[in-house]
């Protein structure tokens, strides 16, 4: 029995038209793989690899400079981000609070209580100080009766 396959119902032309689409798609993938992404995609590692033969600080240079100093990490590359930042700015409330008014209570008094906490520590940090420098005080003044006690004859 003879396979029978159904007729292709596309326009005669189509089929041809969707492959040189596909190659071209293809073709700028290819492309975009090249010249970025990755930092040791496309000529990047071959140049790294020849700059570690040729002369080892050239390769240095050229992975720090590929790896450290590629566009993804610069300011103006972040903007993916902003569409999460602006999802997360949209889920807060204005207020800056979390929606539940005694969360929000609770919340500000343990700040409350951790501020006052900090200022209790910064105080006993002061006093300490200054306890330390008495201390060093003291002993200067030790010191130095001793020099003297043992420099006059």
């Amino acid at each position: 029995m003879a396979a029978t396959f159904p007729a292709c119902s596309a326009p005669p032309g189509t089929l041809r038209l969707a492959r040189k689409e596909a190659r071209r798609a293809r073709r700028a993938a290819r492309h975009a793989s090249w010249q970025g992404g990755h930092p040791f995609a496309g000529w990047r590692l071959p140049a790294m690899i020849l700059g570690f033969i040729a002369w080892w600080p050239i390769g240095l240079a050229l992975l720090t400079l590929f790896s450290v100093w590629r566009p993804a990490m610069s300011c103006t590359a972040s903007a993916w981000m902003t569409p999460w930042k602006e999802r997360l700015r949209g889920a807060l409330p204005a207020s800056g609070g979390s929606g539940n008014q005694a969360f929000d209570e609770h919340r500000a008094a343990v700040l409350r209580r951790l501020e006052a906490e900090r200022q209790a520590l910064d105080a006993a940090q002061a006093e300490f100080a200054a306890f330390v420098q008495q201390l060093r005080r003291a002993k200067d003044q030790e010191e130095f009766d001793r020099f003297m006690a043992g420099r006059g004859g």
